[in-house]
């Protein structure tokens, strides 16, 4: 059951933010867990005071098994308001996934059609291969364009 992260929520998914962590050593990204979580409250705050521009939102299957976080940008290219996925997480120990992330996903962009949003984005902070697969497995199921990020440190 997909339902919104409210503020006595925050803690699950702060652990299970802190295992995918653990279970997917992301490469390259310097996680700051305090930066994380002051984020994450921020958008369960915005969301709280019903802000159309913040959703965060949970996979519960008597706990939380997923979840997935977005905010709006407006592009500098042409203006366009696009929900940006900040974050979807899942165990990666679980065997549902799939059908976890398909749920998520397709909860933010019905909410992004009901606010008058048409357009929608999802990086991903993983290594080449899942972050492929990750994109490979949006492109098919909700018809999107795959696009190559690069990352670099100085």
């Amino acid at each position: 059951m997909i339902r919104a992260i409210g503020q006595n929520d925050v803690l699950e998914a702060i652990l299970l933010m802190k295992q995918s962590n653990n279970q997917n050593n992301y490469k390259d990204i310097e996680y700051n867990e305090s930066a994380w979580i002051t984020f994450f409250c921020e958008l369960v705050n915005k969301q709280s005071k019903k802000d159309p521009n913040a959703l965060v939102i949970g996979y519960y299957d008597d706990t939380l098994k997923g979840f997935l976080s977005a905010s709006t940008y407006t592009s500098y290219y042409n203006n366009n308001i696009i929900m940006d996925v900040r974050d979807c997480i899942v165990d990666k120990s679980n065997k549902h996934n799939s059908k976890i992330v398909h749920e998520l996903f397709t909860h933010m962009i019905d909410h992004t059609k009901e606010h008058g949003g048409k357009y929608w984005r999802a990086d991903s902070v993983q290594e080449f291969d899942n972050a492929l697969r990750y994109g490979k497995f949006l492109k098919k199921r909700f018809n999107g364009e795959l696009h190559i990020s690069v990352r670099g440190k100085i």
